[in-house]
């Protein structure tokens, strides 16, 4: 909410939907909206033309479902669905119905990817073929980085899992641990590329590295670096680029080109990153300047950024030769079968564990049988007491808030 009244230029608030009639008219009355109580009603009043879904993941399939079905374009929030087969129909029913269907993903928004492909991209450090990824996160939001990183879908996944007893303690007040979980995820793209991530306690509990970890961009002549700093936050980083000159190529190989990255903001809003490289200065400037509210001035442009892909997407889906040259300069895009690459990177690697480390090949197969699926949909039977696949059925359900 506090993002949208500065996307004006970009989308039009004309409805707001939630099943609790005091949020939802308390939401319509912020934004100078129109209320409604049920996605039904919505949907038949034909008012808008495109939606932005913020409901829990469980709830992504049937409102994507619904919507697609009424020629309705929509972003849902990460991640795109609580199933691969629920994925798998949302891309599906979007196709079939027409309309635009994008996954708001945030991560690879963050100001030190920009950089991290800027770097890539300016050839500084040569040619990248391997990035190490410790302590900042695995899963679903690290395996969307790398698909747009790599501009790519991985070939294989590989993963290996441990787990140890600690000391009982909680990270929140609501939860509560007693062992942990260490994964290491091991993915081979096109080209001979190749990304580790491993992580055990993203938190910094028990003393374990702070995020965001450490990250390790490796070209064949240097590389980008971030680590954790001091103070010790969950996204206090700094990152430097190190490049070896002929010179020190020729005697040991040390770098010789060492520079800062910077990340430039003013009172509320990041503006740009850039390095200074030997007289060089490779950048990466902020086009949504959104100002947040939180510690990271970053947060905004990169949810700003997501609903502005997610709009120029509809406008080129109208025909807007003008959307399309801003989607390929800008470099925005991340489309509904990245959302559900990403989901079956995720996939691949829990069965990879279950597996002992066995290479799974990515896509993967329609009739594949996995039991991090069979799980989840199980779960969700349980929880909600109706077939998870079951639109209807879904859309009628409770999801309360925590």
């Amino acid at each position: 909410a506090p993002i949208l009244p500065h996307l004006g230029q970009w989308l039009d608030i004309v409805a707001v939907c939630d099943p609790v009639a005091e949020h939802s008219n308390a939401m319509a009355q912020q934004l100078g909206a129109k209320a409604f109580h049920s996605i039904y009603d919505l949907a038949d009043a034909e008012i808008a033309e495109a939606a932005l879904v913020v409901t829990p993941v469980p709830s992504h399939h049937s409102i994507s479902s619904l919507l697609s079905e009424r020629g309705i374009h929509h972003n849902v929030e990460t991640s795109i669905a609580a199933t691969i087969g629920q994925a798998r129909e949302m891309v599906a029913r979007a196709e079939a119905g027409g309309v635009v269907f994008r996954v708001g993903e945030n991560f690879f928004r963050f100001p030190i990817d920009r950089m991290m492909k800027a770097v890539a991209q300016s050839g500084a450090i040569g040619e990248v073929r391997r990035i190490i990824c410790m302590y900042d996160h695995t899963g679903y939001h690290n395996d969307s980085r790398w698909i747009v990183f790599h501009e790519a879908h991985p070939t294989s996944a590989r993963s290996l899992a441990h787990t140890m007893p600690v000391a009982p303690y909680r990270s929140m007040p609501h939860r509560h641990h007693e062992e942990e979980l260490f994964h290491g995820h091991f993915y081979h793209f096109p080209g001979d590329r190749f990304v580790v991530d491993i992580a055990a306690n993203i938190k910094g509990c028990l003393g374990r590295h702070a995020r965001p970890g450490y990250t390790e961009v490796a070209g064949a002549r240097g590389t980008l670096v971030q680590t954790a700093v001091e103070p010790w936050s969950m996204w206090n980083g700094a990152a430097e680029v190190r490049v070896c000159s002929d010179a020190a190529l020729a005697d040991g190989g040390l770098a010789d080109i060492v520079a800062p990255v910077v990340e430039e903001s003013d009172e509320e809003t990041w503006l740009r990153s850039y390095v200074e490289l030997d007289g060089r200065t490779i950048e990466y400037v902020n086009p949504v300047r959104v100002p947040t509210s939180r510690p990271r001035k970053f947060y905004g442009a990169a949810v700003g950024s997501h609903i502005v892909d997610f709009v120029l997407s509809v406008w080129r889906h109208r025909g807007s030769e003008q959307a399309a040259a801003q989607l390929k300069s800008h470099g925005y895009e991340y489309t509904d079968k990245d959302a559900l690459m990403a989901m079956q990177m995720t996939a691949a690697s829990r069965e990879s564990e279950v597996r002992g480390g066995e290479e799974i090949t990515l896509p993967l197969a329609d009739d594949m049988e996995l039991s991090s699926e069979r799980e989840a949909l199980a779960n969700l039977a349980a929880e909600h007491g109706r077939d998870p696949m079951d639109v209807e059925g879904m859309l009628a359900a409770s999801f309360p808030r925590p």
